[in-house]
């Protein structure tokens, strides 16, 4: 398995719904029309007023909205690193990129899309 992962902040001006719809509804359909398929994609959009961070207490989750450096932690996963780059092929395709890259300008901060190339290394349950 091959995994990509990406941190997304929201566009200033819109709400945290707005920017999961538009990702969940419009972009994600833009990209199925336009891309080869993956494995996987998950979208884990990060809550700031969730009752858990009282709980826990010590305030490292603590961070404000406007302080945060990103809304939502994305997973991709290709079976191979071949079929990756085939899907990074498509997508950096002249016309197909300039029809992503607009529409990140919907719901994406400037400059505010990062991803990098992960290892994932998993501990079996139970312990």
């Amino acid at each position: 398995m091959f995994k990509l992962m990406l941190t997304i902040k929201k566009k200033k001006g819109i709400t945290r719904q707005e920017f999961m719809d538009h990702y969940d509804k419009v972009h994600l359909a833009l990209a199925k029309k336009i891309m080869p398929p993956l494995h996987l994609h998950r979208r884990n959009y990060v809550y700031t007023d969730h009752p858990f961070y009282t709980y826990v207490g010590d305030n490292r989750a603590a961070n404000k909205e406007a302080d945060r450096p990103f809304d939502v932690i994305v997973e991709v996963f290709w079976e191979t690193e071949a079929d990756a780059r085939k899907s990074m092929d498509a997508m950096f395709n002249g016309d197909t990129n300039r029809q992503i890259t607009e529409d990140e300008t919907n719901f994406c901060e400037p400059g505010g899309v990062n991803f990098y190339v992960v290892e994932v290394h998993q501990s079996a349950i139970p312990w």
